[in-house]
């Protein structure tokens, strides 16, 4: 008989959404840190879910072009559902400018401007990249579903966003849950196709969203960290 290793018999079962739930949960708890990067997104207001079962009160950190931006339309409406302590960060024109370098990524300079507002107030922030990446959240997952195009998000992950992560946050701590071996492991469990179709990206985030959060919210438009600097209106 096997004895070694003693789940052998889970190579390969395809998680439910329970399990789903249950990993990302455990992922952002495990943590401890109370504190958001909040962009009214599905990922991060799901995470602000979690969270608020964690702790008596998650302190949320979110940067906006104008108070016209979707960003901070429903960073501010889910952050009122919940027991926060919302931070909204509207850096001017010479700020931007002045942050702005030579060879920065797009959404490097708001990144940066976010982490000095953010550390003047805490010393850590919960992030939730990777998310995209595990579960197909980009729009161009959805206009070539093949294992290759997935990859090719995943190889670049690390690229152009965890190393600009760590580079533009400066001495605030980040704690990046959906990086975890176990969440990296149990999305890998999962097909492609029930990941994202033709109609649908990110579909077991997106049920979880539904579970938890307005449906307003969940299914907004998506626009990624990069965008909240730019000039967007509406919702």
């Amino acid at each position: 008989m096997i004895v070694h290793p003693v789940n052998w018999d889970y190579v390969y079962k395809i998680p439910d959404l329970e399990e789903i739930e249950s990993v990302m949960f455990n992922a952002v708890k495990e943590t401890n840190c109370p504190n958001l990067f909040l962009s009214g997104g599905v990922d991060s207001s799901l995470a602000l879910h979690f969270l608020s079962q964690c702790f008596p009160l998650v302190k949320c950190f979110t940067l906006a072009k104008t108070k016209n931006h979707p960003d901070y339309y429903y960073a501010t409406m889910i952050a009122s559902k919940y027991p926060t302590e919302h931070h909204v960060y509207i850096p001017s024109e010479r700020e931007i400018t002045d942050e702005s370098q030579d060879g920065d990524f797009d959404g490097d300079v708001g990144v940066r401007l976010l982490s000095k507002f953010t550390l003047k107030h805490v010393d850590s922030v919960l992030v939730t990249d990777c998310i995209d990446e595990l579960d197909c959240g980009y729009y161009p997952h959805q206009s070539e579903l093949t294992d290759e195009n997935y990859r090719k998000f995943l190889k670049e992950l690390e690229k152009f966003h965890l190393k600009p992560l760590n580079r533009n946050t400066g001495n605030l701590k980040i704690y990046a849950p959906y990086a975890s071996k176990n969440v990296i492991d149990t999305f890998m469990r999962i097909p492609l196709a029930d990941k994202v179709n033709s109609l649908e990206r990110k579909r077991h985030v997106m049920a979880l969203g539904m579970k938890y959060l307005p449906e307003a919210l969940v299914y907004r438009r998506k626009y990624g960290f990069s965008s909240c600097l730019k000039d967007i209106k509406g919702v």
